[in-house]
Formats: structure tokens, C-alpha cells, sequence
């Protein structure tokens, strides 16, 4: 098994949903992390996963993973485990972006639904855009970092793809400030990829 590495994300202009079905099928994500996230970041997190799917029409359905007991139904299902420490640090911290901020499990060159988010890089990533006020708000900005890093290896599945777009949230890169800024969208193409299904 090999891995599909990705560093993420930049922002544009706001997509019109227009062509797009009247709704898909959910995507089901299943979460487990090494530790707990803050309340805050796990709200931003589902909040801003619910605005970037929404651009492909995909409602999004969130379970633990101790919630996956035989005999439980999900709809288009996603694995995402993330890794070290999801709570941002108020306190300064020594920054090196260096690395993926996450990585897609892939296998005979199809893109598989398991997902691994290196939380520790995306804090870095995010905390070194943060001035003044926005250093109170790091796990709600967190949240949205982690987001913005999910829903990119997500479209990698649903596209099943290891290439990227030009633009928007399928876009190769992103610095830590557009990891937080206030808007971020998929271009167009991207967008309309959403609509297929995860598993194959």
C-alpha cells in the first residue's frame, strides 16, 4: 500500500450551484483521534464540512468510530483518523510547516476512503496566521483548518484522483493563512466531483 500525500487548500471566489442535482447521497465520516479535540474545534469542524460539501450537494453525516457496531447503516462512508494533537496552544510555539498535512491511503492506483489528518501540521500551519484576536479563537480556527485539510483529502476520494485543481480547495497548497481564512470554496470542476460516490 502506498500513500497519496497532499498539502492542501487556497481560497476563491464563491461557486454557484447551478446544474448541480437537488441533493446527493451523505457522506457518512467516521472519526477517531489519538486525542480529543476541543468542543470548539469539533463544532467549527462539522460547521465548515457542512458549507464545503454543501458544493456538491452532499449532506454530511458525522459517527465515532465506537459508534460502528454490526448492523449499522451509513451511506457513502469515510475513515478519517486524526493523528497527535488537535487542541491549539495559546502559548508561542516552535513552527515548522514542513510535511503533508495529511495523506489518503491509496492501492493499485485507486483512492481508497481512509484518511489520516497529522493534526500537529495543521496546527503549526494555522497558528502561524494567527495575530491579536485571533490567537483566543485557535481551536473555533482549528477547526476550520482541519476542515479545510479534510474535505481536500475527500474530493481526492471522491474523484479518485491524485492529481489537483488549479484553484480552490482542491488546489495542491495552501499557507496557514488560507487554512483560516473566513471564506474558501471548490472551484467549479471540483465541485461537481463531490457528487460521486467514495467507495469503490
Amino acid at each position: 500500500m502506498r500513500y497519496l500525500f497532499v498539502l492542501v487548500l487556497l481560497s476563491t471566489p464563491m461557486w454557484a450551484l447551478e446544474g448541480l442535482p437537488a441533493l446527493h447521497n451523505p457522506i457518512t465520516v467516521v472519526v477517531s483521534a489519538e486525542r480529543p479535540l476541543a468542543p470548539e474545534a469539533m463544532k467549527e469542524l462539522q460547521a465548515e464540512m457542512a458549507n464545503l460539501l454543501k458544493q456538491g450537494n452532499r449532506p454530511v453525516e458525522w459517527k465515532r468510530l465506537d459508534e460502528m457496531g454490526v448492523g449499522v447503516s451509513v451511506s457513502d462512508l469515510v475513515m478519517v483518523k486524526f493523528r497527535g494533537d488537535c487542541r491549539m496552544e495559546m502559548s508561542p510555539m516552535l513552527l515548522d510547516e514542513r510535511g503533508p498535512l495529511a495523506f489518503t491511503h491509496t492501492t493499485d492506483g485507486e483512492v481508497l476512503p481512509f484518511s489520516e489528518v497529522l493534526c500537529d501540521k495543521v496546527k503549526m500551519a494555522a497558528r502561524s496566521a494567527m495575530h491579536g484576536g485571533q490567537i483566543a479563537s485557535g481551536n473555533k480556527l482549528m477547526g476550520r483548518a482541519l476542515a479545510r485539510v479534510l474535505a481536500h483529502e475527500i474530493w481526492h476520494m471522491t474523484a479518485n484522483t491524485h492529481k489537483h485543481s488549479k484553484t480552490g480547495v482542491a488546489k495542491s497548497s495552501l499557507s496557514g493563512a488560507q487554512l483560516i481564512a473566513d471564506t474558501l470554496e471548490f472551484d467549479g470542476h471540483s465541485a461537481h466531483q463531490l457528487t460521486q460516490k467514495t467507495a469503490r
